[in-house]
């Protein structure tokens, strides 16, 4: 073994690292941690490509892909201000979350010797966020753990009961399992706990678009286990789940953000044939939006987005940038979708998992991020990495 192979194996177990840190501290919402190995891989993955002696073609090919959705973002900003957007905090967003799916796609040339370790990292993700929120709201007693939005915690809260969910039937048995299963009951309760209607509608977007795809005999058990959870909800009313949602149905037009929508769409009336084409820009919005906002002109309130993503990156980025996110989007699901159908075509059970697994946490994400919070939060476009990341890891492998 000689010296330049341990460097670059220490390298890319240092970038392994920093990636699963700066993911799980995002999900602490601890931002100066998460922006340190945020940038940290960045500066590794820097150092993994250049120490790298021979890259094909077809490697240096994706990494150019990953850079596509900061151009494309960069290019929106400049056309819709006029001025190049360094100063932007939704750049920075972008830029960290691009060097995570440089860092995860860097990670292959070690694939044999980082694949053990994958399952192992997410249990004790799982393990550790749970600890963390557990001992934040009742040792602490911090209402929303280790969050200042109840919305954050219920995303995260989420996507680990998912991460759970599927880890302990697909990758483990025994002890490991009731453990993962306890997590998951542990995390479902901080969720309920949040009483966050766009996470828990999103939860139930992602069960039906993972029924989509599996074969019938786990469709049933799938329907069975998501009716009997929705059941005991409704029958029990556990975290105010039928409250809630019955109060959602009974005044749904006379919701906040149904009033949010209104007035952010006349202003967006306002708007010029150049705007309405290339938008405003990312930043425009919460100062452009208080003159025409009720609850600001009687309550003080504002918003730093219309809780509506359609609507927000129409205002931001004209209809040009809506094609283009629309088209971003269904071309992640294309993918996913493909990838699952092949897979199952050749019997990849694992591929076809870990492919399920990804569809579920993006579309969770997805759903909940586009009808509370900006679209362009680093907590949305982080899962987005670690979606394309994979893929494009996917892809790398497929090829090697």
């Amino acid at each position: 073994m000689n010296a330049s192979y341990q460097i670059r194996s220490r390298l890319h177990f240092a970038l392994g690292g920093a990636v699963v840190l700066s993911f799980f501290f995002q999900a602490l919402t601890w931002g100066g941690a998460y922006r340190f190995f945020a940038y940290l891989v960045l500066l590794l993955s820097l150092g993994v490509y250049f120490q790298a002696q021979q890259q094909s073609q077809h490697f240096r090919n994706i990494l150019l892909k990953c850079l596509l959705p900061l151009v494309g973002f960069v290019a929106l900003e400049w056309i819709a201000t006029l001025h190049f957007p360094w100063d932007v905090k939704a750049t920075r967003h972008v830029l960290l979350a691009t060097g995570l799916v440089a860092g995860i796609v860097l990670m292959t040339r070690e694939h044999i010797s980082i694949k053990p370790y994958v399952v192992p990292v997410l249990i004790i993700s799982v393990y550790a966020y749970t600890f963390f929120q557990t001992v934040w709201i009742f040792g602490l007693g911090k209402i929303y753990g280790t969050t200042k939005n109840p919305h954050y915690l219920a995303i995260y809260s989420a996507l680990f009961l998912v991460t759970a969910l599927f880890i302990a039937t697909n990758w483990t048995r025994g002890v490991q399992r009731y453990g993962l299963a306890a997590s998951a009951a542990g995390l479902g309760f901080l969720l309920l706990s949040t009483s966050s209607r766009p996470t828990w509608i999103a939860l139930i977007v992602a069960t039906f678009i993972v029924f989509i795809c599996l074969r019938r005999r786990a469709k049933l058990t799938l329907i069975a286990l998501a009716g009997l959870v929705l059941a005991m909800l409704f029958f029990t009313d556990a975290g105010n789940f039928k409250t809630r949602m019955d109060d959602l149905v009974m005044h749904a037009s006379t919701e906040e953000r149904v009033t949010i929508w209104e007035d952010t769409w006349a202003m967006q009336q306002e708007s010029s044939r150049q705007q309405w084409l290339f938008g405003h820009g990312v930043e425009g919005f919460e100062k452009d939006f208080q003159p025409y906002s009720r609850y600001y002109a009687t309550q003080g309130i504002t918003y730093n987005s219309p809780h509506n993503a359609v609507i927000e990156v129409l205002y931001q980025f004209g209809w040009v940038g809506l094609v283009a996110i629309i088209g971003f989007v269904s071309w992640i699901y294309y993918s996913l979708f493909t990838r699952y159908f092949r897979a199952r075509l050749q019997a990849m059970q694992e591929t076809q998992m870990v492919v399920l697994l990804l569809l579920a946490l993006f579309t969770v994400t997805l759903v909940a991020v586009s009808i509370t919070l900006p679209f362009f939060v680093s907590i949305h476009l982080n899962v987005i990495a670690l979606v394309m990341g994979v893929m494009r890891y996917m892809d790398i492998n497929e090829k090697a």
